[in-house]
């Protein structure tokens, strides 16, 4: 995974999937978004929300609301399925004990690697969210995953494929290629990240792979 920002509060990702094997492979490859899990131990009022604002079918939107951190958008290019749930902990699994919500953080696993499609809330919100990218990877070949998480309202003008003014419009690039430079970065201003690292520590966005060779789980 890479990181580059565009602004302050402008995070590009770039996901590299790379099939080093012989053969062909079928992968579900999940960018994930979540929200630390304070609420349960604060019994605090103001929950933070994820839910599904996509405006158009070819590329989804997840709005992410946290009283500090405010209004956020997560971006994926594509039509991978959005899937919802909880960052709650399996108790039924772990401790025997009936759990609160029946979305709990590992349902995403049970979507995916177990074909169980009830674990992940259908109504598109949460505190947890992963896209479900399926991608076919040739032998030597590798594919590109590219989420982006800003304040920029989403818009069914903007939010197409290939769409000039999008999110992955041609600038997406250019801001990676611009921050393998040094002196390019700093003159955008590149000291402000270390504020911006500061404020995002509620809010974690990462990604895994599962492959159909491997069962079990994620890796």
């Amino acid at each position: 995974m890479e990181y580059a920002k565009g602004s302050p509060d402008d995070l590009l990702i770039r996901i590299s999937v790379h099939n080093r094997g012989p053969e062909a492979a079928e992968l579900h490859v999940l960018p994930t978004l979540w929200f630390r899990n304070q609420w349960s131990w604060r019994n605090d009022s103001d929950r933070p929300t994820l839910r599904d604002v996509s405006p158009v079918p070819s590329g989804g939107v997840v709005e992410a609301v946290e009283p500090e951190l405010g209004k956020h958008f997560l971006h994926v290019e594509g039509d991978a399925p959005l899937l919802f749930t909880e960052n709650e902990t399996n108790t039924r699994r772990i401790f025997g004990v009936e759990n609160r919500s029946p979305y709990v953080k590992d349902s995403i696993n049970d979507y995916v690697v177990h074909g169980r499609k009830e674990p992940v809330n259908p109504e598109k919100r949460g505190t947890k969210v992963a896209a479900d990218f399926q991608r076919s990877v040739p032998a030597g070949a590798s594919r590109v995953i590219r989420p982006r998480l800003n304040r920029a309202e989403p818009s069914s003008s903007a939010e197409g494929n290939g769409d000039p003014s999008g999110p992955f419009d041609s600038r997406f690039d250019e801001v990676f290629q611009s921050r393998r430079d040094p002196m390019s970065f700093m003159r955008e201003g590149g000291t402000s990240a270390f504020r911006i690292r500061r404020r995002s520590r509620t809010a974690v966005c990462s990604a895994a792979t599962q492959t159909n060779a491997d069962p079990s789980g994620f890796r």
